[in-house]
Parts: structure tokens; C-alpha cells; sequence
């Protein structure tokens, strides 16, 4: 009995070691908006605090074309808001049409916690999102 409770606790402590010692990318499963609600998403975000920014990785499965969801829409495009409420462009997302998949790695926003989303767009480079949200994650 009582070799049970310590490797009970020793199982307990360790699992605790794990879940707050690591770190790690934080990793987000996200459905679509009601633009786009058959759309699944992972984002992952590995936040570096040091250097202040996050990298990101999205990864979109079962996305109609650019053009079926937005007026005008040819791309998807991720931001990020800073701390200021400003919308920053963090990159667009390369579409798969055949498989209806869309993914960006790589990409990153020079900020720890923040909004994001992915909006369709006309262009790559837009100045500004539009109002065509197809995806919204806080990461923190």
C-alpha cells in the first residue's frame, strides 16, 4: 500500500513537471465562421518572449476557392492585431484546389498575444483586412 501512494504521487508530480515545465508551441483546432463553417483549422504558435514575436503555422482542410466565399476574393490572408488595435498582414496562405487545403508555415508577427485571423482577399498584399473573416483565434 504504501509503495502505491508514492508512485501515485511520483506519476503526479511528473505529470505536473510536464504540463508546466515544458512549453512548447501552443496549438489551436478552430472551425470557420459562419462564411466558411465546414472549414477545419490547426494553428500552431510558438511564442518566443525573448525575442518578442511568434511564429505561426496554419494548416486549412476542406476550403472552397477564394472566389466562391468573397467578393472579389482571390487569396486568404493571415493578420494579426497589435497591441495597438492595428491589423499587421502576416503573410497569404498557399491554396491547394485539387485537395481544398490551404497552409502558410514560416510565417511570423512581431508580437507575443494577439488576435489573428484569415481573412479573402483581392490581392496578396492588402493594406488592411476586409470583412470576409473565415477563421478568428486569440493566441496567447
Amino acid at each position: 500500500m504504501r509503495g502505491t501512494k508514492w508512485k501515485l504521487g511520483a506519476a503526479v508530480v511528473a505529470t505536473g513537471w510536464a504540463l508546466t515545465g515544458c512549453g512548447g508551441p501552443l496549438k489551436y483546432a478552430v472551425h470557420g465562421s459562419p462564411k466558411a463553417p465546414e472549414i477545419d483549422a490547426t494553428i500552431v504558435a510558438d511564442v518566443n518572449k525573448d525575442g518578442v514575436f511568434t511564429s505561426l503555422k496554419v494548416d486549412i482542410d476542406h476550403l472552397a476557392p477564394p472566389d466562391r466565399l468573397g467578393s472579389g476574393g482571390k487569396v486568404f490572408v493571415v493578420w494579426a492585431k497589435d497591441d495597438k488595435g492595428k491589423w499587421q498582414r502576416v503573410g497569404a496562405l498557399r491554396y491547394d484546389g485539387d485537395g481544398r487545403k490551404a497552409s502558410i508555415a514560416g510565417a511570423s508577427a512581431p508580437i507575443t498575444a494577439f488576435d489573428m485571423k484569415i481573412t479573402i482577399e483581392s490581392d496578396a498584399a492588402p493594406e488592411g483586412p476586409s470583412g470576409d473573416t473565415l477563421v478568428g483565434q486569440h493566441i496567447n
